[in-house]
């Protein structure tokens, strides 16, 4: 047997098991990032970010650039996002507890659930609303859909139609932007519903041809 082949096929494994990684990641999936963009989004410190990177890029798993002083991060390609979305497929199907649907801090605050819809083939004729921030848009996004980020949602909600169904949608399946975002508008009696996947699950699938804006 091959020890070595299988070693070094092993470092992959090991490099994106952690959690933290994994988001990292998954912000990834949606734009290039900076560091710092980074550990303000995901909530972690700068230094403890680039030491997530440092052991992602080693592994051959993300790319970079140098603008200044500052270090963009990228995916190395889209087989990347579809690793992290075949390891999301195997927990759910196998791991002996459910993976977690909602934090307990959005179930605490839940007045009422948020319908989801599962997968992109039932977004046909539905308004489609895009809450992540402004640059991720940019970097690709649902063709058609507007972006509202999710700070600017309660003062534009003007710009929603009344008399259609909105599908709102963010990062991927664990992103809660989206739930946040449709249970905000219901209140307001939009008829809002919460995409169950997103930029994730249509980068490592290739369901949806991302539309990029210059």
């Amino acid at each position: 047997m091959n020890q070595d082949a299988y070693s070094h096929v092993a470092r992959i494994g090991k490099a994106i098991g952690n959690g933290n990684r994994l988001e990292l990641l998954e912000l990834m999936a949606q734009a290039e990032q900076s560091v710092e963009d980074m550990a303000r989004m995901a909530g972690m410190g700068v230094t403890s970010v680039s030491s997530h990177l440092q052991v992602l890029k080693n592994a051959g798993l993300v790319r970079t650039r140098r603008d200044g002083v500052r270090i963009y991060y990228r995916l190395a390609g889209p087989e990347v996002a579809a690793l992290f979305v075949s390891m999301k497929d195997v927990a759910a199907q196998f791991l002996p507890a459910p993976i977690p649907a909602e934090s307990a801090t959005e179930a605490g605050n839940s007045c009422e659930a948020v319908p989801l819809i599962r997968t992109v083939d039932e977004t046909r004729d539905a308004f489609m609303l895009d809450v992540r921030p402004a640059h991720e848009y940019l970097a690709g996004h649902y063709p058609g859909a507007l972006s509202i980020p999710l700070g600017e949602l309660a003062a534009r909600m003007d710009e929603l139609p009344r008399d259609r169904r909105v599908i709102v949608y963010c990062r991927g399946e664990f992103c809660l932007l989206a739930r946040d975002a449709a249970r905000l508008m219901r209140t307001q009696g939009i008829d809002a519903w919460a995409m169950d996947e997103g930029v994730l699950e249509w980068r490592a699938g290739g369901s949806v041809d991302l539309t990029a804006t210059a």
